[in-house]
């Protein structure tokens, strides 16, 4: 139900009542006019006819001010105006039994609902008076004999009397409806707003205790604390329990500040972000803005508190002052020239004091003016794509720029700048190098290595001495190698633009050897011939002033000496030395580089002679070797053979007379004298392959290996066994050895597939990423092997499998491990257990020797 404003409720009870007033005086004003006619025609008393007119008037004269708006005291004026006419009406009438009684009735009926308790009163008081007086007056017949005829005129005063009780009625149950309505939405409305306020006060208890800033509720009357939240708790470090009911002096680090600030929280009913000093349980004190909050009803008896720890942020504060001031301290005493300018046009904001080593101006000259202005940039369009990368970039290192100085000329420079904000603006921080001289170096340098590029041995030492002549405009320059016996033997000379020729000098008599004894640079700016003599002597040159470089080999050891000489003083500054460390490193390089070329010409001369007899030792391994696989094949293959025939003649012999025991004994002899035999038959086909000349030519791998399938095929009648092999596979090897490598690796597969319900063997090209060319794969479904003993694969006697699985002595990979390094090429096995095996090979042809 939507709720009546009070407001809203009394304008429409008022303008319910002046409707119901003017249905009344409507009623009156019309009954009055119609019964006037019908008394003065049937009543002979002419006080009964003026009493029946002045009701028709006071009826349509209420009509009248109630349309145009008075409705204040027309109640009043009807009530009072009918008890009148009904006090006329009885003594025209003669006695109070007449039909105008009833009036006295509805007059006090309208007065009970219009009028107040007085004028209720008042009305009942007239009535009663009235009624008793014309009693009295009727009981003395003071009054005329009344006529007890009835009429229309009876019926009328009847019938307009219960129509003007039957509006009082209506009105009166109607404005006790929308009263008992008003009520109701009252209610309802005050039930809303209960919930409004219970659901705020739950939205603030909620806030209260989540509100990441500490808050405090307490009583206006007492400062008693009557809650906190969380965060309270965690900024002064005190539990909630040990701070509800306590009045919040012991939270004041200062109790003026707390006394002040409750002053003006009192006048103001509020107070907003005040600095005061806080006090935790531990004593430690913090700085913090608090803000506090009443409210404007002066019976409101709570103090919401909010409180912001501000230590952090004034330690900020302080850091950020500090920065400034070293930023400022660092930007207003800095050697290297620094400026501030504007992103947007160039403008110069802040110039530090140092002179401008570039563009030769002060601070004076530039601030207020464009970088463009004051030749900062040679164009607009240098500007423009420097400030382009800048705002991309963010700051820029070692830019190179060509600024113009004071005098006009153009002068290179290297810039350092960093994008910054200074209220607001996008700003440039930059600082400046005068880099002219550093590329009139790099311009040397570059013509000195230019001039020494591609030389070698005395050329290069030739060129060396002449740049560092015209370099450092020196006189003489030497460049010498220390020999073992002391003495330097030069490797160039260049004496006032000539190249002088080769000489060798002790050294212990010249500042050379104050420089061979350390440190790496000597140097005598003026007096060289007076503390040196025999320099004259020896150069010819009659000399004030020496540089001296040592020359190191890479393991310290010093092997030579770089020096200048002047017949002028000089005096050493930083460029002439890093030049001497320059040209030295090259030189000692140099250096190196020709006595390693020595040593390899000397081992060059030897390496015939070694060769000569590592070939006889090798000659005479190999007859060794010849020898020692005839021994085997003779001396060792014949006696095994007659082991092998005698015990089969003695079982012959002795067939039918042997136990089961000894026939198996019998047995085993011959599978050893085989298992002899053919472990022999390996190692002379291992030993043969490692010898003799590789016939090489290009060999069909395809048709070699179908060779060997089918005659593993006929070997095995009873297996059937699949294979693939790719056709055209071809290489430059030796077609025997190539057959014993795919014999070996093709027949191992047949071996190893061999529980395999459905052998599958292939031969194939391989043609992985990274596969060297000429590189073949044989590739099996049989039982596999472990990969952590895959080191084992090549070695002779070296098996992965027991006897008992599989046969072989463990010789048939060493020979072809054998075969595939004679012809330089690689092999490899790549297997799991139960899951095949791949043998991946090349057979690229090795060395002549080979």
């Amino acid at each position: 139900m939507t709720a009546i404003e009070p407001s809203s409720h009394a304008t429409t009870q008022l303008a319910f009542r002046a409707a119901t007033m003017r249905v009344i005086a409507w009623l009156i004003a019309g009954a009055a006019t119609v019964v006037g006619p019908l008394v003065y025609l049937s009543s002979p008393n002419p006080m009964e006819t003026w009493a029946t007119a002045a009701l028709a008037v006071i009826g349509w004269v209420t009509v009248l001010l109630l349309r145009r708006g008075y409705s204040s005291y027309m109640p009043h004026l009807v009530v009072y105006s009918v008890l009148t006419a009904a006090s006329l009406q009885v003594l025209a009438f003669g006695s109070v039994r007449t039909a105008g009684g009833f009036l006295f009735v509805a007059a006090v009926a309208g007065a009970g609902i219009f009028l107040g308790r007085t004028a209720l009163i008042g009305s009942v008081l007239y009535s009663v008076t009235s009624l008793g007086l014309l009693t009295v007056a009727e009981l003395r017949g003071w009054l005329k004999t009344p006529n007890f005829q009835v009429g229309v005129k009876v019926w009328l005063t009847h019938a307009t009397v219960l129509s003007v009780i039957a509006v009082l009625v209506y009105y009166s149950r109607s404005r006790a409806q929308m009263a008992f309505d008003a009520q109701v939405a009252e209610l309802e409305h005050r039930k809303r707003i209960e919930q409004e306020r219970d659901l705020s006060n739950e939205r603030f208890a909620r806030i209260f205790r989540t509100s990441p800033s500490p808050m405090l509720a307490q009583s206006a009357r007492s400062g008693a604390i009557l809650d906190v939240n969380p965060a309270f708790e965690r900024c002064y470090r005190y539990t909630r329990d040990q701070l509800l009911g306590r009045a919040d002096t012991f939270l004041w680090a200062e109790p003026e500040q707390r006394a002040a600030y409750l002053r003006r929280l009192f006048a103001d009913r509020r107070a907003d972000q005040e600095h005061v000093t806080g006090l935790r349980s531990d004593g430690s004190h913090f700085e913090a803005l608090i803000s506090s909050e009443m409210g404007n009803d002066p019976q409101d008896l709570l103090i919401i508190t909010t409180v912001t720890d501000i230590t952090e942020q004034d330690q900020a504060v302080e850091r950020l002052r500090r920065s400034e001031e070293r930023f400022a301290k660092a930007f207003n005493f800095s050697p290297l020239k620094m400026t501030i300018t504007r992103v947007s046009d160039g403008t110069f904001v802040e110039v530090n004091q140092a002179r401008d080593p570039v563009q030769g101006l002060y601070r004076n000259d530039l601030l207020g003016k464009t970088t463009l202005e004051v030749g900062g940039w040679l164009s607009p369009r240098d500007r423009q794509v420097f400030v382009e990368r800048i705002l991309r970039e963010g700051h820029v290192s070692g830019y190179e720029i060509q600024m113009r100085h004071v005098d006009g000329s153009v002068i290179d420079a290297k810039m350092w700048a960093e994008l910054i904000e200074i209220d607001g603006e996008d700003c440039i921080l930059s600082c400046f190098v005068n880099t002219a001289e550093e590329k009139r170096r790099e311009a040397l340098l570059l013509s000195v290595a230019q001039g020494m590029a591609g030389q070698t041995g005395e050329a290069f030492f030739s060129a060396l001495t002449r740049h560092v002549a015209l370099t450092l405009k020196a006189d003489l320059v030497v460049v010498g190698e220390l020999e073992d016996d002391g003495s330097i033997e030069t490797l160039a000379a260049w004496k006032d633009g000539t190249a002088l020729p080769h000489f060798r000098y002790d050294p212990s008599l010249t500042p050379c050897g104050d420089t061979l004894r350390g440190p790496d640079l000597r140097y005598l700016e003026h007096g060289l011939d007076a503390a040196y003599p025999q320099v004259a002597v020896l150069t010819g040159v009659q000399g004030e002033a020496h540089i001296g470089q040592r020359l190191h080999d890479q393991d310290g050891t010093v092997t030579g000496v770089l020096q200048a000489l002047w017949r002028q003083p000089i005096t050493l500054n930083a460029e002439m030395t890093a030049l001497m460390s320059i040209f030295s490193s090259r030189a000692a390089a140099e250096l190196i580089r020709l006595r390693r070329e020595r040593e390899i010409q000397q081992l060059n001369a030897t390496l015939e002679q070694r060769v000569r007899l590592r070939t006889a030792e090798l000659e005479k391994l190999n007859a060794e070797l010849d020898s020692f696989a005839y021994s085997v094949s003779h001396d060792l293959k014949s006696p095994l053979r007659a082991i092998d025939g005698f015990t089969r003649l003695l079982g012959e012999q002795l067939e039918g007379r042997l136990s089961a025991d000894e026939e198996q004994l019998f047995h085993r002899v011959l599978a050893s004298t085989r298992r002899m035999s053919t472990l022999i038959a390996d190692l002379l086909a291992l030993a043969r392959v490692s010898q003799g000349e590789l016939e090489l030519g290009q060999t069909n791998l395809s048709d070699i290996a179908e060779q060997v399938m089918q005659a593993e095929q006929a070997k095995q009648p009873q297996r059937v066994i699949s294979w693939g092999i790719e056709p055209g596979l071809s290489c430059l090897c030796d077609p025997r050895l190539a057959r014993i490598v795919l014999e070996n690796l093709l027949g191992n597969a047949v071996k190893y597939t061999r529980d395999q319900p459905a052998p599958m063997i292939e031969l194939r090209r391989l043609r992985e990423d990274g596969a060297r060319p000429g590189s073949f794969v044989v590739r099996d479904n049989g039982v596999g092997f472990n990969m952590a003993y895959a080191d084992k694969l090549f070695k002779p006697f070296q098996r992965l499998h027991q006897p008992s699985e599989f046969e072989g002595t463990g010789i048939g990979l060493a020979t072809v491990h054998r075969i595939v390094e004679r012809h330089g090429g690689h092999i490899e096995g790549v297997s799991h257990p139960g899951q095949g095996a791949e043998f991946r090979f090349s057979l690229t042809p090795a060395a002549s020797r080979l």
